[in-house]
């Protein structure tokens, strides 16, 4: 799997100009209310789902569940006067490849304009350093221009150049006279037009293991892709979850932010599948117990069929099982977070369970909501131990100090390296917001904190003690 090295906003709702967040294993922003911490989270599940969906196009939706971002005129910076409003803006990601896809580390930058009042792509630029990059955009009359160092104009549409393109990481990494230099503009079109039309001129098979590749495509390859990120699969989470029921009816087990799907995933693992049920009910439990929030949940089934009528019952502390409506509100809006987390994958190989594991990444917004200060240590406490069993990422947007500390706590424990954790601070200017990117040191301190990052905290300590109005 490819990691995600870095996430730049340029000229979207708040932040003026270029702002870049490091993106590591486990990144927590944290800032003031309205100061763009939810814009990060959306603007990368769009960049997430473009690149993961070359297949519709790379047609972005800003407004896909749990974000609702707008139209065009809602997500690009507004600037006064009528001879300032912007006509674009930008994404990008800067992606850290596997040791073995064959592609060098790179930065893709994808530009939005206005179409109708929808944003739409309108080129994708792949940059591998200073002097070498490559870009695409579509022309009006439906085909597309590649941009190494000069235009050059092909035939094809722009999703056609993108399923294709994957093949010219295996081209450069095989040129005999640099390993990963990208081949130059003449050499890119007449390359691209070969593997479209599935001919093979001399000097294309000279290049190995592109024979292989050619005899084994079918006439369009659409499962592979250039320079498109392999990214495993990403699960948004709300901050408000879905409301505990009584008794639920099983319906469809569809996964929706809000965590409606948990109840009946519950149901079902507990029902037909007991060999994934045993451990997850074990590590809710011990969540439960470490966390003070129930020592004890189980699915009771209202009949003998799957499509019975059932409830979920808590134990709380020493007492009898409850009906989770019964049962304080934070059970019900930690649920969800700690069955997605927790429950593994279901697979049919260890090896592909393993992958598909590993590539899990979860944006959650304030996921201590409703929660004791203890909860919230204990939720920081399973992000860390999902990111060390099993590599699962998580980019978290939070008020808590509590999962702040303990995170650093994690560090100075030697349970989190410094690199894993990245915490971003949003500073609001004026109508602008700037990004700063904070690292810990081996102690769990923070490093690269500006001035104003304690003010609001170290002002009221100073009033308690009577040291300030």
């Amino acid at each position: 799997m490819d990691n995600p090295r870095e996430l730049i906003l340029t000229d979207v709702r708040c932040f003026q100009g270029e702002q870049r967040g490091s993106l590591r294993p486990i990144t927590l922003l944290v800032g003031e209310n309205s100061t763009g911490k939810t814009t990060l989270l959306g603007c990368y599940h769009v960049l997430h789902r473009v690149l993961s969906r070359p297949q519709d196009g790379g047609l972005p939706d800003f407004n896909e569940p749990p974000f609702a971002m707008g139209s065009f005129r809602d997500v690009v910076r507004s600037q006064r006067g009528p001879d300032n409003r912007l006509e674009e803006f930008r994404l990008g990601l800067g992606v850290d490849t596997a040791s073995d896809s064959g592609m060098p580390s790179h930065t893709l930058l994808a530009t939005f304009r206005e179409a109708g009042s929808e944003p739409v792509i309108s080129s994708f630029r792949f940059e591998f350093g200073p002097d070498s990059f490559l870009e695409l955009r579509p022309t009006p009359e439906g085909t597309s221009v590649l941009a190494p160092r000069h235009m050059v104009e092909t035939t094809f549409p722009l999703v056609d150049v993108t399923f294709t393109l994957h093949f010219l990481t295996t081209l450069a990494a095989d040129v005999a006279r640099k390993p990963r230099e990208l081949p130059d503009a003449p050499q890119l079109a007449e390359i691209l037009g070969t593997l479209l039309v599935r001919q093979r001129p001399p000097d294309v098979q000279k290049l190995r293991p592109v024979a292989e590749y050619l005899d084994s495509l079918s006439p369009r390859p659409g499962a592979l892709r250039f320079g498109f990120p392999q990214f495993g699969e990403l699960i948004p989470i709300a901050p408000l979850r879905s409301k505990p029921q009584r008794t639920y009816d099983p319906v469809r087990e569809a996964r929706s932010p809000e965590g409606g799907h948990v109840p009946m995933t519950m149901m079902r693992l507990s029902r037909a599948d007991r060999g994934r049920w045993r451990p997850l009910h074990e590590d809710l439990a011990a969540f439960g117990r470490e966390s003070g929030l129930f020592s004890d949940i189980k699915v009771k089934s209202h009949g003998r069929q799957m499509s019975d009528p059932f409830q979920l019952q808590v134990k709380v502390r020493s007492g009898p099982h409850a009906n989770l409506m019964d049962v304080g509100y934070g059970v019900s809006q930690s649920l969800p977070i700690l069955v997605d987390v927790m429950a593994a994958p279901e697979s049919d190989s260890g090896s592909r369970e393993r992958r598909r594991t590993a590539g899990r990444s979860f944006l959650l917004q304030q996921p201590e909501v409703h929660l004791h200060a203890r909860g919230q240590a204990q939720l920081a406490n399973l992000f860390v131990e999902a990111y060390r069993k099993n590599g699962s990422r998580f980019l978290i947007e939070t008020h808590s100090d509590y999962i702040v500390d303990r995170v650093r706590i994690s560090v100075r424990k030697r349970l989190l390296k410094p690199e894993d954790v990245s915490v971003l601070y949003f500073e609001p200017n004026g109508n602008a917001v700037t990004i700063h990117n904070m690292t810990l040191d081996e102690d769990g301190n923070l490093q690269g904190a500006p001035a104003g990052y304690r003010d609001f905290f170290l002002k009221e300590t100073d009033r308690l003690l009577g040291f300030a109005d």
